[in-house]
């Protein structure tokens, strides 16, 4: 389904939302690939505690839906990251919930992009301010629809892909990930309580890179080994708003 910039891009989100995602919120983990880290200038090392923000519900957009770079954005960046979506049995809230607990919790899976104002993200992190300029925009946060649990028994062995107008930009395992998905769940929900529908997106590797009108961003998320299964793939254009 194409879009136009005149629809804008709440209308976009909108739509989108309606077909697929029933979330409150999506909760981001920062700084959890090592090489990644490094080249945003940090240390490998993995952090005493999971790094977390938050994007909204109004950045959702699904496949078929441009990613619109705003007018206020310099540097957009991609970011390609495999994201949880919150489930669990009847009334039971995902709040204080032990690391062994994680998959009661698990609704599915989702390949998602984590598009990232890098200018802003920056400026806010030289001033010491929170990063919402750079995480929050309508669009920032493409999704693909749902990966049932029961296709991946293994969450922390899966390829992810992300190339940009056909050259391979973003390639690594999940296994790389420094907190793990059952922290990261127990973490977040020390903070929050994570309603059904929400989504945590688990981090992003190396190679994160600048993307312009007319890109398309094309990622994948598949089963280890030369012939791996593919679970999902999807691609975005990137228009200027």
């Amino acid at each position: 389904m194409a879009v136009s910039v005149a629809n804008s891009s709440a209308a976009v989100s909108k739509l989108s939302r309606g077909r697929f995602y029933n979330g409150t919120k999506l909760v981001c983990v920062a700084k959890n690939y090592a090489a990644h880290k490094v080249e945003m200038g940090g240390t490998p090392e993995r952090l005493s505690q999971p790094a977390i923000f938050l994007k909204p519900s109004s950045s959702v957009i699904a496949p078929g839906f441009p990613i619109i770079k705003p007018k206020a954005v310099l540097e957009l960046h991609h970011e390609v990251e495999l994201g949880i979506v919150i489930g669990g049995k009847g009334k039971i809230p995902c709040k204080n919930i032990k690391a062994e607990d994680w998959e009661q919790f698990i609704g599915g899976y989702v390949l998602a992009l984590d598009m990232t104002a890098r200018d802003h993200q920056a400026k806010a992190k030289k001033e010491s301010m929170p990063w919402t300029l750079g995480k929050c925009w309508d669009t920032f946060a493409p999704l693909s629809s749902i990966i049932p649990k029961s296709r991946i028994r293994n969450p922390q062995d899966l390829e992810l892909f992300l190339s940009v107008d056909g050259i391979e930009r973003q390639k690594s395992n999940t296994s790389m990930m420094l907190h793990k998905i059952p922290d990261l769940l127990a973490f977040a929900s020390s903070v929050m309580t994570l309603e059904k529908g929400d989504v945590l997106l688990t981090g992003t590797p190396e190679g994160v890179g600048p993307v312009i009108n007319g890109n398309i961003i094309k990622a994948s998320l598949r089963k280890p080994g030369e012939k791996g299964k593919l679970l999902m793939e999807f691609e975005f254009k990137v228009i200027d708003e």
